[in-house]
């Protein structure tokens, strides 16, 4: 099966440094993310490239289990991963750029399904859901960060 991709944006109005550490600090995660039931650190190191997390979300009711290392780190511009283990490979980020007001996030997401048939049609069943979760992670976000 092809790789698929997906993008969700937001604008919030917070300098990008604000939007970079609250998306850095791993603890969020579950916070605004529907359906993880497990971001944690591996080691000591929770931030910056090569820092590593067993990442553990429910999608149509069986845990998705991988090992997410941050690949990507600039501060305020991008975070991003790639899976190193799990049933589907995935590879993301997001970055910050700086607008009018505030910052303009975007964060892109690539996963290649299983190749079997099953696997493809899980992961069409799984896209539109994975997609309204983070975009619904996305609006949470920009709440909190706009909070005086």
């Amino acid at each position: 099966m092809a790789r698929l991709a997906f993008s969700a944006e937001v604008t919030v109005k917070c300098p990008p440094e604000r939007a970079f550490d609250y998306f850095a600090d791993h603890r969020h995660v579950a916070a605004v993310l529907d359906g993880v039931s497990r971001w944690e650190p591996i080691g000591v190191k929770t931030q910056g490239v090569g820092a590593r997390y067993n990442v553990e979300i429910a999608a149509l009711g069986v845990p998705l289990r991988s090992v997410l290392r941050l690949n990507r780190w600039q501060r305020p511009q991008a975070i991003g991963w790639v899976s190193e283990s799990g049933l589907i490979k995935q590879e993301g980020g997001f970055t910050f750029k700086k607008v009018s007001g505030g910052v303009h996030i975007e964060l892109r997401i690539a996963y290649e399904p299983p190749a079997s048939f099953v696997g493809a049609a899980i992961a069409r069943r799984l896209d539109g859901m994975v997609r309204g979760r983070l975009e619904r992670a996305l609006e949470r976000i920009r709440e909190r960060l706009e909070e005086p």
